[in-house]
């Protein structure tokens, strides 16, 4: 008997995206017919991603591409996180980028300045990362430069094996100068929250936050009086989950457990 019945009251889904909605190139089963179940119910599904290494048209083709059609305006990145708090709490402050040439064109295109002598070391996910970026970027922090990162996750889930991240270039930096960034913008920090609240009129304890983080999904949605659920799909484990602490309000292994037999 298919499941049909939905267990989480909320007016507004958000769902990560790698290790929630897909693994790499790879949906997650079942996950494409859920959302198409919550979409034909009338419920507000948006896609909330701290990945900053693809711009907004690429997670539409991508998701897309699996089975579920998708909006421009369902798609929310750490990177417009980011650049909406330049905007509004460093304008006029240049940026040396520490991203994909995706990002650097998304910074470019918000009007914000890049340079090499820049006020601001910018960090995003960088795949396109070199030793030369890494010393420049450090040169800038020991000089006394402010440090921004889009994002804290350590590792990206990938079906061949999780993705150093930014997280893991955070830690890079504080041992070779000592710093670390004075803000992060993504989940689970207020900027992102910002973003969503600027989008989507719907009171907080109407919005669930899915995702398969315990420090920047759950804690999204805990810091900011959202429900929260956990989906074991991706990097957490249940034993993590015990170790941690933080008390999710429910914990499913895959998104398809949001719905259950009537």
């Amino acid at each position: 008997m298919p499941k049909n019945k939905l267990i989480v009251d909320a007016d507004l889904f958000l769902f990560d995206l790698d290790g929630t909605i897909y693994l790499g190139d790879k949906p997650i089963p079942g996950v494409i017919d859920t959302l198409k179940q919550l979409t034909a119910m009338g419920k507000k599904v948006c896609f909330l991603t701290n990945n900053s290494s693809k711009d907004k048209t690429e997670y539409i083709k991508k998701i897309t591409k699996m089975g579920y059609p998708v909006d421009l305006f369902q798609i929310v990145t750490s990177t417009m996180a980011t650049i909406h708090y330049l905007h509004t709490r460093k304008p006029g402050k240049s940026v040396y980028p520490l991203g994909t040439p995706t990002f650097v064109k998304e910074i470019e295109n918000a009007h914000i300045k890049i340079e090499e002598d820049a006020d601001i070391v910018l960090l995003a996910f960088d795949t396109t990362i070199t030793y030369d970026k890494l010393w420049k970027a450090n040169i800038l922090l020991n000089s006394g430069k402010e440090f921004i990162a889009t994002h804290p996750d350590l590792v990206c889930p990938h079906e061949l094996g999780d993705m150093p991240d930014v997280g893991s270039i955070i830690a890079l930096f504080e041992t070779s100068s000592g710093r670390t960034p004075s803000v992060i913008c993504g989940k689970p920090h207020s900027p992102m929250a910002e973003i969503i609240s600027s989008l989507f009129y719907v009171e907080k304890s109407r919005i669930a936050m899915i995702g398969d983080r315990l420090y920047t999904d759950i804690l999204f949605g805990i810091n900011n009086n959202m429900q929260s659920i956990l989906v074991l799909s991706g990097e957490t484990t249940k034993e993590m989950l015990d170790a941690s602490g933080i008390k999710p309000t429910y914990v499913f292994d895959s998104i398809v457990d949001l719905f259950e037999e009537e």
